[in-house]
């Protein structure tokens, strides 16, 4: 007879949880029962949660009154948690996640499944977080199974969560997605769990993944307690000394953004609602009482606010909202989405070894005094007009809608796009390097955007043929930061360095020369 198809989705509990009730949240306030599959009993605990009216009755009710008002959504909760070997799983069901203990599972489990199991040639989706000064989360969709390099990645700066392909095994159905959990969709009884769990262990444990995604290595999770610690007490220190270098808040989570009415760090409704979240808002939100430390900032929620309900759809952990970058004992490490990684030696020495080739520019650009990036531009220009046309803030308009581009900050008789960036405390670079990196690409490519720079630049200054491509290696794009604490592009923070290195490989496939100039800061007296 053939087995009906049930979608199971299936967390690894981790290797600290030794029985059901240390994994639920509330063990006493639901019904369980102990259920034998094969020769391991595990326990399914569930309960149903009460109804209520869809959210989207109270836009109409105005018009219909009461007529929508038997309409009622209602759902169950169950959890199925059984063992197999010496870990134990929890098969959840309808809102059965929620019915356990935040941390009490493997946050990569389903990730690790899909990489192990998975024809690499045969991937439908992948979620990645770009570990960028600001964090951005991505899902990447294909309408067939492809490669991974269909997908665009940026396999050294971005951190991949979230897989879904076609595995190898015809056991795991015809499709799986592994994030935290492992979805899967599979013909079989409920005695076949155990076997299933069994070749989930093997693929969890295997290193498969290294013959075609090795790359996710070049930042691994830190699974030492004690390094863990060292690095939150390092992070705490950071925080309560105020200083917030390479340190900030985002939201961890791909989400619907024109769902969001705005976050809260508390969910009465008297609570402030704000567009976004930053350490500032935070840390006033806490006030002086409330100790600034890892402990509270894992016991603190950031809450998104529905705009449709004005209630908290999505929480989160202060502590997994932080980005921070630390070195400790000798090694670089990285905090992002609640977990800490060390960063792959010999990619830190292939990246450094790519940045002893960017050279230095032999242009001499004064000290920068002061904060105002504008100034500093405009003083550049007013000592010297007949050599610098000042660019800076004159926006060009390009590409429909309301898309702006700065062609650069100063331009050069002699071709040199200068992009200047103040670099100092949580200030980041990475708009900077984008913005070397896409205007070169217009300049080169687009004579419409070459007409517009030349409405902008001073007849002095101008392009000669705006209708013919002109000569890559005439230009130079010079990336000038102003920087006490940073001499050379090795002395940037780790991403600033990856940014760093991929425009200047994007701008030699152009033809384009590029450097690097560090301007000494002098401070406002």
């Amino acid at each position: 007879m053939k087995k009906k198809t049930y979608g199971l989705t299936v967390l690894l509990l981790k290797s600290d949880i030794t029985s059901a009730q240390h994994a639920v949240k509330e063990p006493v306030s639901l019904t369980s029962q102990d259920i034998t599959v094969g020769a391991t009993t595990g326990t399914l605990y569930f309960k149903q949660n009460p109804s209520h009216l869809p959210p989207w009755v109270k836009l109409f009710q105005p018009k219909v009154g009461s007529t929508l008002n038997k309409l009622f959504n209602s759902g169950t909760a169950a959890v199925f948690i059984i063992g197999s070997g010496t870990r134990l799983f929890a098969l959840t069901f309808g809102y059965g996640k929620s019915l356990l203990l935040a941390d009490c599972y493997e946050e990569n489990f389903g990730l690790r499944v899909v990489l192990n199991s998975v024809d690499p040639d045969k991937l439908r989706s992948v979620d990645v977080q770009s570990l960028d000064a600001v964090p951005l989360n991505r899902r990447s969709q294909a309408s067939v199974a492809t490669a991974l390099a269909d997908f665009g990645l940026d396999i050294e700066q971005d951190l991949v969560y979230a897989a879904t392909g076609q595995p190898k095994d015809t056991a795991f159905g015809k499709q799986v997605t592994g994030k935290d959990a492992l979805k899967i969709s599979v013909p079989l009884e409920v005695d076949d769990i155990p076997s299933l769990l069994t070749k989930l262990v093997s693929q969890y444990e295997a290193d498969t993944y290294k013959g075609s995604f090795a790359w996710v290595d070049h930042l691994r999770e830190v699974r030492t307690k004690s390094i863990n610690e060292k690095l939150d007490f390092a992070l705490n220190s950071k925080i309560q000394s105020n200083e917030f270098t390479k340190t900030w808040l985002a939201i961890p989570d791909i989400i619907e953004w024109s769902d969001i009415a705005g976050f809260k760090y508390q969910k009465p409704k008297q609570a402030d609602i704000r567009d976004d979240i930053d350490w500032e808002s935070y840390l006033a939100f806490l006030g002086t009482e409330i100790p600034h430390t890892v402990e509270v900032f894992r016991k603190q929620y950031v809450h998104a606010i529905s705009q449709s309900s004005d209630q908290a759809f999505h929480s989160w952990p202060v502590y997994r909202c932080i980005y921070c970058e630390l070195n400790l004992d000798g090694a670089d490490y990285a905090l992002s989405n609640g977990k800490w990684y060390r960063v792959d030696t010999d990619f830190l020495k292939s990246l450094n070894e790519s940045l002893k080739q960017i050279p230095d520019s032999t242009l001499s650009l004064p000290e920068y005094r002061g904060n105002d990036e504008g100034a500093y531009n405009e003083g550049v220009h007013h000592d010297n007009p007949g050599f610098f046309a000042l660019m800076d803030k004159k926006m060009i308009q390009h590409g429909g809608g309301s898309s702006k581009i700065e062609f650069c900050d100063l331009y050069t008789t002699e071709k040199h796009l200068i992009h200047v960036k103040r670099y100092g405390g949580s200030s980041v670079l990475s708009h900077l390097f984008a913005q070397g990196t896409v205007s070169a690409r217009l300049l080169l490519s687009d004579p419409d955007f070459r007409k517009k720079v030349n409405e902008k630049l001073p007849a002095s200054h101008r392009l000669k043929n705006v209708s013919q491509k002109p000569k890559a290696e005439e230009f130079e794009v010079v990336y000038a930061i102003a920087s006490n604490s940073a001499a050379t592009a090795f002395d940037l923070p780790l991403f600033s360095k990856i940014n760093l290195r991929n425009s200047f490989n994007q701008l030699q496939m152009y033809g384009m020369k590029a450097s690097l100039a560090v301007i000494r800061v002098i401070p406002s007296s």
